[in-house]
């Protein structure tokens, strides 16, 4: 049954009321939604594969800190027994260890030489060492490290300087053992330390302002090696073959390596395109990396392109010519 005019009119009005309730329809909704749903997607895509990324660097980063400190203790280890045995060869019935003021964490901390003198507490400080005792102790590190990574060659200027005659014979001595391993090349103004080299090289004057140079290449060193030599040769022999049995430090082209860099995001794409700049990945990755490669750039950059889309959608949607205002349009008719 069909309505009479009277109700088709009334239904058509209240069409009418509806749709103008809803207003503008969006004719471009539908394609708007789709270009959001692709964004959100890419969106999720790239924040996986951060995550994924930061996840592997992160582990790296664990790796190499353990390879570093398990690195820094096998080395440590090694240095201290060294220190231990030079040190009781220049103090007799003394005794010295390193210790770490951080053994958890290595890195967090300092080296420190506990040395106990002979005739001294155990509890003696080495804030309470003469400074005699801590040239010692510092020339026991040296010779310690020496044992455990051999340089060619040593260059001592006056450490005998504030020594006792034993102490400074002490120093020499070992100099003079070292010697077949390393070349030492020594300033010194003691007698017992010119007695035990090879040879001399004097730079004197005689008061005319010019310095003059005495050498003695020739001299043949006469000094036999004594019980203490061959005792400290054996232990040098020692401290190789116990260093030989240590197991080799890893390969640096063996370690893990940092994943290959990142170009830009896809997601930034579409911010890009609606800002009007042109960008390959290639020229985003280096742009990243001149600005620091933070993420706090990355933020920026992005704040100055949504900047730019706000801009040319208000050129846009701005009229090509708008109306004058009244107050134009009275002055003009004036």
């Amino acid at each position: 049954q069909l309505p009479t005019v009277a109700e088709a009119e009334k239904s058509v009005q209240g069409l009418e009321r509806r749709l103008g309730h809803l207003g503008d329809v969006n004719m471009l909704a539908i394609e708007q939604y789709d270009t959001a749903v692709e964004r959100i997607a890419g969106l999720v895509e790239d924040g996986k594969l951060l995550r994924d990324r930061r996840d592997q660097l992160v582990s790296i980063a664990e790796q190499l800190e353990d390879e570093r400190k398990t690195r820094l203790m096998a080395v440590f280890d090694h240095v201290n027994k060294n220190f231990s045995r030079v040190y009781g060869i220049l103090q007799p019935y003394g005794s010295g260890k390193l210790r770490m003021e951080n053994p958890k964490n290595p890195f967090d901390g300092g080296l420190e030489m506990d040395c106990v003198p002979p005739g001294k507490s155990k509890n003696t400080r080495r804030s309470q060492l003469s400074g005699g005792e801590k040239s010692m102790a510092a020339l026991a590190l040296i010779f310690a490290i020496q044992d455990y990574e051999p340089g060619p060659f040593y260059y001592l200027d006056e450490v005998d300087q504030n020594l006792d005659p034993f102490n400074a014979e002490r120093i020499a001595t070992l100099c003079r053992m070292r010697s077949q391993r390393a070349q030492f090349m020594m300033v010194t103004l003691r007698k017992v330390s010119l007695i035990l080299a090879d040879h001399h090289i004097g730079i004197t004057h005689a008061g005319d302002g010019r310095s003059r140079l005495i050498t003695d290449f020739d001299r043949a060193a006469a000094l036999e090696m004594s019980e203490e030599f061959e005792a400290e040769r054996k232990a040098q022999a020692e401290a190789e073959a116990e260093r030989a049995e240590m197991p080799e430090l890893p390969d640096p082209e063996d370690m893990p390596r940092a994943p290959e860099p990142l170009g830009a995001p896809k997601s930034l794409g579409g911010l890009a395109e609606r800002a009007g700049v042109e960008v390959t990945e290639g020229d985003a990755h280096e742009e990243i990396e001149a600005e620091g490669g933070t993420i706090e750039s990355l933020r920026e950059r992005t704040e100055d392109w949504t900047e730019d889309i706000v801009e040319r959608d208000a050129v846009e949607q701005a009229p090509d010519d708008p109306e004058p205002e009244p107050e134009a349009e009275q002055k003009e008719a004036e």
